[in-house]
């Protein structure tokens, strides 16, 4: 290098060391950073005395020490050369050392020599100065004095020696100067001076330049802006723009409205500017109350209603504070004019009104009377009032702002029954307001409409055969009018036709105008009725109209047709004859029906309904006459039959049918001729006649029948009841209600069933509405009563009357509308000539018209009068207050008549007159405040109306509330809380709340006293509203660390006598200013830690206080300048809580003692701050582990090494000294290895006993080096060994013998098995190669029948094998491996052969050719299990697939002959019988048990021989015949046994079910009439299910008829089950089934109890 001298220092140390050739040599270098790569350092070859030519033999090599390769060594030149520039800073990053070294060591092998080499890093300045931070902020109050000093960061340089900092500089600032130290570690800082005063409204920012500058050539700076924010303190009181506001706002302005909007400026920042708006105590509580002030905007909005009459000019005066420590303050002073407006409203009062009124009311009738009035003045105060245009109604004044209302046209409810009249009044302002009152008028109901019916006329169509109470209409009409004037009663005007009354045949509910039928109607009999119905109302006189009704029977198709020609007798056939010649066309015959229906169902069609001959006849539809379509031929039948259906035109169609029977006769022409002429009509004629006797004497027989049954039932008495009433019946209503005499109270339709009862029995009935509910008064007079000349009078119902002591009074009343109608009748007997006296008499109720007379001068004769009292409040309950009857002139008797009442306007009702004396008296105790709640006003008065009805008369009366000391004065708040700062200055004054008493006057607040105080007084002041208020005034100034909080009580009192008062604690916070600097515990401290703390280790925690509170209390802490950089790097301090903690390493080694100087500073405006000194001793520690180093290490290495040869060599080193700096080193004792120190800290590694690599192919081998110091440390390394493998092991087979079997018939090339033996050795000494030692067989080489993969092992076969032919082999394999020398091994092995079923079994008895078919002949008379034949089959496979079993395959009989599957005899199951057929097949299998298995047939034809049958039977001993015989038989007695058995039991069972009889029925019940329900519904056997009264009506047609009509109630439901039964039935005979309605035992009086 050109730029530097090189100096090479070579200090050798030690060379005379040597241990088993190994040395160790340390030589020292210096070198200055920065130098260029391959700049040449020292010629270690010539420095270390090593041969140059032997360094790359010998492996030279430089290992670096804990660092990156910065230098190496050439191998051919042996030069020390730079090969990456070297920076200082990096390697020693710490300063606490001026020397930098980079430790190496060179290593040559063959013999291993070591040299430790140090080189020397030299700094140079190559770098400039820096701060931590590019910018400082600092935070200085404008209070500071002058002189203070502030820390600055100080710079940073990672040079050394004369190249670091060096001092500082300032730019120009006429406010700051800096002042240059120099810390105990020798580094340099700058403090910061403040020269002059700051003032932040000035120049609240400086901006100043700081420079460092070090002391190297040529010298190097760095710069830092510094940036002083001046913190604002509180020296600007705020600033109104204003200090005088008038502001003008209407009355009625809207809650919320803005006023005026203060805007006050401070020239402070922060809280020191923020401004707080509020009133002050000369601000009256009535405007405190109207208006609200935003205490942070300073908007004046509107609270209350602002009222021009009450209240015209508010003055207040607004304080604007600040929030600073010492708070300022400025005062605006503002009036605010109400402006008026038309803000009143016109009000209506009602001074009397009337309703309801009859609508009949006289016109001119005075209504109702009103006031008006508006509280505005001018014509804001004049008030107009009117009432719709479109009533019948009129407003006349009648004095001064008094109107009445009076009727202008006449009445009528059914038009309008009621009137909504709205007085509205407007006053005449602009804009005009308005109110309006309503008013609801009724109307009563007056008898004035009389009942209408929707239509004149009432055409009603009826059915015939109508069910007896049917409905037929509803002829219903409508009144108008109300209550009693609306209820209407209808009623059948009585008219005979042929002397029976329309009563008889139809019956009207009189509430509803139903229309019923009381009889079953008849076309052919009754076809028309007219008559009319009249309704009547309930009304005063009452009223009434009629209309006529026209019933019309409708015809049904309820006859069928009659034939009265040919005439037969009943179901006989009608013969007629006629000669075969007639000519066609000619009339045979006529039929002729008549119908007795209307016209439409009387016409009469004929058809054929059977004909003998179709093409021979044919009969008109129409007329009936049958005449010949052609002539008879000699095919035609002698007899025709033909039957004529006879089918009306009904629906549905009813029908009558003749049979004919034609004769046909062969006759002269000229004879049938002169039979013919013979005049039809005289047979019909007769026939006719017939017809018409027999339907006479028929009808004659019927007619007199009914007769007697009539007389019969007529005749019958029944049982004797109590005698009933004369004139009345009693009936009890379903209500359980019942009015003595027979008048039943009823809300439902049963009271019809009454009327229905009555009205036969001559009676009248007469109902009458029950007012305010839904019931009815029924009552029955006699019908010889007139109703039809019914007086108009208002006064009765009834007119003419036959008996004066019989009276039926009416009562009415208007008000509660309740009506009692009473009839009275005498128990006597009633006569015809007796007559009835009905008078009703109407009593009304009192009615109160009120006049209205118009007084002396006054317009219209009405006259007002004001009177004014003063009463105290508080006055006792009944305490008089004047005589009014005196004072207004009154006559105190006329008081109660005129009625006379007190109303007091928009209050309570507080005050009363008496009627008796006049006086007007308490009623409740008057509270003045209660009542006037606002003090603007010293007056309060109470207004009130008295009115006197007959004449109307109004006074106005005015009753003065007079205050009284009864409230004692109240704060708002129970205590009053101030806050006021320490700082001050005594005189200041404070706001208080005032206090407030709801008395006015002398009663009110008049002063205030304050408890005593060294500190604190007050001063009573007047407000522009005559209120008092107290002004709270500093004294003497506040210490908050003396007392913090000061408790007064302030008194208000009033000047009432006596005298009352109120009290309010004040409470006052002292507000804290920093005025206290923060104090540590000790000045001075040392500490004592363990090097190798953990981070975040607690050194110590400082505690230094403030006897300030809240933000002059809080403490940040912090280094001071005085602190080095490297204390600051490795501790960390707390700013928050003070605790000092470890935040870098501590190393014993490196540095030993740190200072550090820690300054407490408060968060006060004016920062106060102390400063402590504290000394941190670091104790050793046994901290640096021991290192260890490999040298050298050979790896692989043959498994064959020699012992005691060297692997690696090593070096142990440990920092530390004594016994922390002794280190021991081992290696696993389980191991062929040793260690042995060569030199000092070196160790070489040799093996002690030989390596197998079979056994163990690598070693990891771990160096542990561990200290001797306490706890001792240790470290490990870890190499791993590697062994090369030699040819020393010899191939090896899993298995010395191989026994190999192979299926017969295999493939050519088929694997047999894979003979693979192993070698333990790697690479070519574990290659192994296969080969087959040869051997003859037969003079058959091995390798022509077996072959052997020399890489795998896998043997083949190379031919196919017969187990028949060749059963085994035996040979040797060899495996041999590739090593040098290469070995080997040989394994024997055993081929077996197996069989496989590969041949099928030969039958080789019996005999027969190929294919063909054995046969064997056999006597008939073969004993059971006889040998017939035995079949023996061969297989030439190995025994188990040689095993023959035998079975048939087919046989002709089954159950014949038996097979033995093992031998294959065939032996006879059962002797032959003559069944048996002649020739016997039988195919028999021969299989193997081979798998699959293989089999052979061979078929047997068997023929039987027959032979002498002694001879057989010798050899059987039992005859054939026999046998046969008894087995057949045994089938057929059995089975004929059970089928006779069977048919036994069947007639049996059958005869035992035709000879049941089946039990008696019990009678059916007696025959019913089906009645159809009203509700469309109906039960079987004449049961009908009905839910309403009307069913009694069914009760009247029945009894009628001659039968008895029972109902019972329908379980769960409200309806009823109603039956009739002939009468003569005997109820005891009723049937016990569930269905049934009646009970055994209960006889006919029961029955009609239960009815009931």
């Amino acid at each position: 290098m050109e730029s530097y001298k090189r100096y090479v220092l070579l200090v050798v140390l030690a060379i005379s060391c040597f241990v088993r050739n190994t040395m160790t040599t340390v030589a020292h270098y210096s070198i200055p950073e920065e130098m260029k790569e391959g700049s040449v350092v020292a010629n270690l070859a010539t420095d270390l005395g090593l041969d140059v030519k032997t360094l790359n033999q010998r492996k030279m090599r430089v290992d670096i020490i804990a660092n990156k390769k910065y230098v190496d060594v050439n191998k051919e030149t042996g030069e020390l050369y730079v090969v990456e520039k070297i920076d200082r800073e990096y390697l020693c990053p710490s300063k606490s050392s001026a020397s930098c070294y980079v430790k190496l060591e060179v290593i040559l092998e063959n013999p291993v020599r070591i040299f430790n080499i140090e080189v020397e890093i030299l700094d140079m300045n190559d770098n400039a100065p820096q701060f931590r931070r590019d910018i400082i902020h600092l935070d200085i109050s404008e209070a500071t004095p002058k002189g203070e000093r502030f820390s600055l960061s100080n710079a940073v340089d990672p040079d050394v020696g004369s190249n670091s900092v060096k001092t500082y500089h300032l730019s120009d600032s006429e406010y700051f100067s800096i002042e240059v130290q120099t810390g105990r570690d020798g580094s340099k800082f700058a403090e910061f001076i403040l020269q002059k005063t700051l003032d932040r409204e000035e120049e609240a920012i400086h901006n100043l330049i700081l420079s460092a500058v070090d002391g190297g050539t040529p010298a190097r700076s760095g710069t830092a802006s510094i940036i002083v924010r001046v913190l604002d303190t509180n020296d600007n009181a705020p600033v109104f723009k204003e200090a005088i506001i008038n502001v003008k706002i209407m009355e009625n302005s809207p809650i919320g409205s803005l006023v005026v909007d203060l805007n006050a400026t401070d020239l402070d920042e922060g809280s020191n500017s923020d401004i707080t708006y509020s009133y002050s105590l000369y601000t009256s509580e009535k405007t405190q109350q109207t208006f609200n002030l935003n205490p942070s905007t300073g908007e004046i909005t509107v609270k209350g209603m602002l009222n021009y009459e009450d209240f015209r000019i508010y003055d207040m005066e607004v304080i604007a504070t600040d929030h600073g420590d010492n708070r300022l303050s400025a005062q605006c002073t503002i009036k605010i004019l109400v402006e008026d407006m038309n803000d009143n409203h016109p009000e209506i009062s009602i001074k009397s009104f009337h309703s309801p009124v009859n609508e009949n009311i006289e016109l001119d009738t005075v209504i109702a009377v009103v006031s008006v009035s508006d509280k505005d003045s001018g014509d804001n105060g004049v008030v107009d009032v009117h009432i719709p245009d479109n009533m019948p109604f009129k407003l006349r004044e009648s004095s001064d702002n008094y109107y009445e209302l009076v009727v202008s046209e006449p009445l009528d409810r059914e038009k309008v029954p009621e009137y909504d009249i709205t007085f509205t009044v407007t006053d005449r302002g602009s804009p005009p307001l308005s109110d309006n009152e309503t008013m609801t008028l009724e109307l009563l109901d007056v008898n004035d409409n009389v009942p209408q019916f929707p239509l004149s006329f009432y055409t009603i169509r009826v059915m015939e055969n109508n069910a007896p109470g049917a409905l037929l209409s509803s002829v219903t009409a409508f009144d108008p009018d109300l209550h009693e004037n609306q209820y209407l009663v209808y009623f059948i005007l009585e008219k005979e036709i042929a002397n029976t009354s329309m009563s008889m045949l139809f019956s009207i509910n009189p509430e509803n105008g139903n229309l019923y039928a009381l009889k079953t109607f008849d076309y052919e009999i009754e076809k028309e009725f007219l008559f009319h119905i009249e309704a009547r109302d309930s009304g005063s006189p009452p009223l009434s109209s009629n209309v006529t009704v026209h019933i019309i029977i409708v015809d049904q198709n309820d006859n069928a047709p009659v034939i009265v020609s040919p005439w037969r007798a009943h179901g006989s056939v009608v013969e007629e004859k006629i000669p075969r010649s007639t000519d066609k066309g000619s009339l045979v015959a006529k039929v002729i029906a008549l119908d007795t229906d209307s016209v439409h169902n009387s016409r009469i069609t004929y058809q054929f309904l059977q004909v003998t001959d179709a093409t021979l006849f044919s009969l008109d539809q129409y007329n009936g006459e049958i005449r010949t379509m052609r002539m008879f031929s000699y095919k035609d039948p002698r007899h025709q039959r033909m039957v004529v259906v006879a089918k009306d035109n009904g629906e549905p169609a009813l029908s009558a049918t003749v049979t004919i029977k034609l004769s046909t006769m062969e006759t002269a022409v000229k004879a049938y001729s002169d039979m013919t002429e013979v005049p039809l009509e005289y047979d019909i004629f007769s026939d006719l006649n017939l017809y018409l006797v027999i339907g006479l004497g028929s009808v004659s027989f019927l007619l007199l029948i009914t007769i007697l049954v009539t007389i019969v039932l007529k005749c019958q008495k029944p049982k004797s009841n109590k005698a009933a009433p004369p004139s009345r019946n009693s009936v009890i209503s379903e209500r359980n209600s019942t009015i003595a005499d027979s008048t039943l109270v009823s809300n439902d339709a049963y009271w019809y069933s009454l009327f229905l009862a009555e009205t036969r029995k001559g009676k009248m009935v007469i109902r009458q509405p029950v007012p305010k509910g839904s019931r009815y008064i029924v009552s029955s007079i006699p019908r010889g009563t007139g109703i039809s000349d019914t007086s108009d009078s208002a006064a009765s119902t009834l007119q003419t009357v036959n008996k004066p002591d019989s009276s039926v009074v009416l009562k009415s009343c208007s008000e509660n509308t309740v009506f009692l109608f009473i009839a009275e009748i005498s128990s006597t007997k009633l006569k015809t000539d007796t007559t009835m006296l009905l008078n009703i008499t109407m009593e009304s109720c009192k009615r109160y018209v009120l006049l209205v007379f118009l007084f002396f001068s006054f317009i219209r004769n009405g006259s007002t009068s004001v009177n004014h009292y003063s009463i105290p409040e508080e006055m006792k309950e009944g305490s008089v207050v004047a005589n009014l009857a005196t004072d207004l002139g009154l006559d105190v008797k006329t008081l109660n008549q005129r009625k006379m009442r007190v109303d007091i306007i928009a209050n309570k009702k507080y005050l009363d007159v008496n009627k008796e004396t006049g006086e007007l008296y308490v009623v409740e105790k008057i509270d003045r405040e209660y009542i006037c709640t606002t003090k603007s006003s010293a007056s309060c008065y109470l207004k009130l109306e008295v009115t006197l009805e007959n004449p109307l008369r109004i006074f106005n009366i005015e009753v003065e509330i007079l205050d009284m000391n009864d409230n004692a004065p109240q704060f708002r708040r129970d205590a009053i809380h101030l806050d006021i700062s320490e700082a001050t200055p005594k005189g200041e004054r404070f706001s208080l709340s005032n206090a407030v008493d709801p008395d006015v006057g002398s009663n009110s607040v008049k002063t205030y006293h304050l408890s005593e105080s060294e500190h604190f007084n007050i001063e009573v002041q007047t407000g522009r509203d005559g209120s008092k208020f107290a002004e709270f005034i500093l004294k003497k100034t506040l210490d908050r660390e003396q007392q913090a909080v000061h408790n007064l009580v302030l008194t208000a009192v009033d000047g009432g006598t006596p005298a009352r008062s109120g009290t309010v604690s004040i409470v006052v916070h002292v507000l804290d200013t920093n005025d206290n600097s923060p104090v540590f515990e000790k000045l001075g401290l040392n500490v004592n830690i363990l090097e190798n703390s953990p981070i975040g280790s607690l050194v110590f925690h400082l505690n230094a206080t403030d006897l300030d509170e809240g933000s002059n209390s809080d403490i940040t802490y912090s280094f001071s300048l005085y602190t080095s950089e490297k204390t600051q790097q490795t501790f960390n301090l707390n700013p928050s809580t003070g605790e000092i903690t470890v935040k870098g390493v501590l190393n014993y080694e490196d540095f030993r003692i740190y200072d550090m100087e820690v300054i407490a500073t408060d968060h006060g405006d004016n920062r106060l701050s102390a400063q402590c000194t504290i000394k941190i001793l670091v104790e050793d520690m046994n901290d640096n582990h021991p290192e260890i180093s490999i040298k050298s290490f050979h790896s692989p290495v043959n498994e064959n090494i020699e012992l005691d040869t060297v692997i690696a060599v090593v070096s142990v080193s440990d920092k530390d000294s004594g016994d922390n700096g002794i280190v021991d080193v081992h290696i696993p004792d389980n191991m062929p290895f040793k260690l042995r120190e060569s030199s000092d800290n070196y160790y070489e590694l040799v093996v002690s006993e030989p390596l197998d690599r079979e056994k163990v192919p690598e070693y990891d081998i771990t160096f542990t080096v561990t200290d001797r110091g306490s706890p001792p440390l240790s470290d490990n390394e870890t190499m791993t060994l590697e062994l090369l493998d030699v040819n020393d092991n010899v191939p090896q087979f899993p298995l010395s013998f191989y026994t190999i079997r192979v299926m017969e018939n295999n493939a050519p090339g088929a694997l047999l098995s894979s003979l693979t033996a192993f070698d333990p050795d790697l690479h070519e000494n574990q290659y192994l190669v296969y080969f087959i030692l040869e051997k003859e067989i037969s003079n058959t080489s091995m390798s022509m029948l077996f072959s052997i993969n020399p890489e795998n092992g896998n043997l083949y076969a190379l031919k196919t094998f017969d187990y028949e032919i060749e059963k085994e082999f035996l040979f040797h394999i060899e495996a041999r491996d590739s090593g040098s020398p290469p070995l080997s091994s040989n394994v024997t092995v055993h081929i077996i052969i197996v069989d496989q079923n590969d041949n099928a079994p030969i039958i080789v008895s019996p005999w027969r050719a190929h294919g063909s078919v054995v046969e064997e002949k056999i006597p008939r008379s073969t004993d059971k299990g006889s040998l017939v034949a035995k079949v023996i089959a061969l297989d030439t496979d190995s025994v188990h697939n040689s095993r023959i079993t035998y079975q048939f395959l087919q046989v002709t009989d089954a159950t014949l002959f038996s097979l033995d599957q093992y031998n294959g005899e065939i032996r006879t199951m059962r002797m032959f019988s003559y069944k048996d057929p002649r020739h016997q097949r039988m195919v028999v299998v021969a299989k193997d048990n081979g798998e699959p298995a293989l089999s052979a047939t061979v078929t047997i034809k068997l023929s039987t021989m027959e032979t002498a049958v002694k001879a057989y039977s010798d050899m059987t001993e039992v005859p054939l015949e026999y046998d046969i015989f008894s087995d057949l038989n045994l089938y057929l007695v059995i089975g004929l046994g059970s089928v006779s058995f069977l048919l036994l039991i069947t007639i049996l069972v059958t005869i035992v079910l035709k000879c049941q009889k089946p039990k008696n029925s019990k009678a059916a019940p007696p025959s019913r009439n089906s009645v159809i329900s009203e509700r469309n519904s109906t039960i079987a056997d004449s049961t009908l299910v009905s839910n309403d009264a009307y069913w009694y009506s069914l009760f009247l047609a029945e009894t009628r008829k001659g039968k008895m009509v029972i109902r019972q109630p329908v379980p769960k439901g409200s309806r009823y089950i109603v039956s009739s039964i002939p009468r003569g039935t005997g109820i005891s005979d009723t049937s016990d089934s569930a269905a049934s309605t009646l009970q055994v035992g209960i006889n006919t009086h029961t029955l009609s109890d239960k009815i009931w």
